[in-house]
């Protein structure tokens, strides 16, 4: 589970603003120093998700660029969450952008509302988005949530109160449990590097989700779906490139090596593997270093 987690806005007449904190246990661990700001900033200015490891946690961050009304105040918005050392970013990838989505929503008077009365709406945003998705897709939080919306629709007009009869008959029947099933295979079949049928599972989950009405749930389950399909093309694609670093280097090439680690290190970053995206970074800053001594000799 995240310890907590923070939301930095880049208003246009000045550097930064945290805007507020949350942290589950109540006690403020982590402050957003300028120096961490300053790392985020040029990490962001290459990609919209990125990990910071301190000791005993985490940061894993999104950058969201704003539109609308409030893109005439701020340019964008950086949601942090806080995790400890042994968690996976990648399954917060999707609550991260849509907790910047929930604040960008409040428009404009984000930028004038106190810290405490921002950290009591990111409280409540925390808990709608950024709690794991294994959380929200248990069968009884699911029955729970389609029971909630039938209740609205209820005490509406005809057509609301009979797709409200039709949701409480399916969910007597079991078939919200069918999105939970759907997503553990496809957690399986993901971590079997089984993608398309991963794909194919969360697709099925999401049109699950919105026939009973779930669509928030349906739309991360959709996206988590198109970026599975995305994954077999990147990591053929960085693979190749690491092959190439390693002919380059067998080849005395130390310029092709590091530039090629670097690039796999980038796309290591789009593949939300930041084990993989430090073990680059690091070979080609090591090797750029080699080049620029070898450089000096000749």
């Amino acid at each position: 589970m995240p310890i907590g987690s923070f939301v930095i806005i880049l208003p246009l007449d000045k550097d930064y603003k945290v805007l507020g904190y949350y942290f589950k246990d109540g006690n403020s661990i982590f402050e957003v120093t300028s120096d961490i700001f300053l790392r985020l900033n040029l990490d962001h200015s290459k990609d919209e998700y990125n990990l910071l490891s301190f000791k005993e946690i985490k940061l894993f961050t999104y950058l969201h660029k704003l539109k609308g009304k409030l893109a005439r105040k701020a340019s964008t918005i950086i949601v942090g969450l806080l995790l400890h050392e042994n968690e996976e970013p990648e399954k917060f990838r999707i609550s991260l952008k849509e907790t910047a989505e929930a604040v960008e929503i409040l428009g404009l008077n984000v930028l004038d509302i106190p810290q405490d009365k921002f950290e009591r709406l990111l409280k409540d945003i925390y808990l709608e988005h950024l709690e794991p998705l294994t959380d929200i897709l248990k069968p009884e939080a699911l029955k729970d949530s389609i029971i909630n919306i039938t209740k609205f629709m209820l005490s509406g007009g005809k057509k609301e109160r009979a797709i409200a009869q039709d949701l409480l008959k399916r969910v007597e029947n079991g078939d919200h449990k069918k999105i939970s099933e759907n997503y553990e295979s496809a957690e399986k079949a993901m971590e079997s590097l089984e993608y398309e049928k991963a794909a194919k599972l969360l697709s099925k989950a999401s049109q699950i989700a919105e026939e009973l009405y779930v669509l928030d749930i349906a739309e991360v389950l959709k996206e988590k779906s198109s970026f599975s399909l995305k994954i077999p093309d990147l990591s053929k694609k960085r693979n190749k490139i690491v092959q190439d670093a390693r002919n380059s280097l067998r080849n005395e090439d130390f310029h092709s090596a590091y530039v090629s680690y670097k690039k796999a290190s980038e796309l290591s970053k789009k593949l939300i593997d930041f084990e993989k995206e430090e073990e680059y970074r690091l070979k080609s800053k090591a090797l750029e270093e080699f080049y620029k001594i070898d450089q000096k000799k000749k």
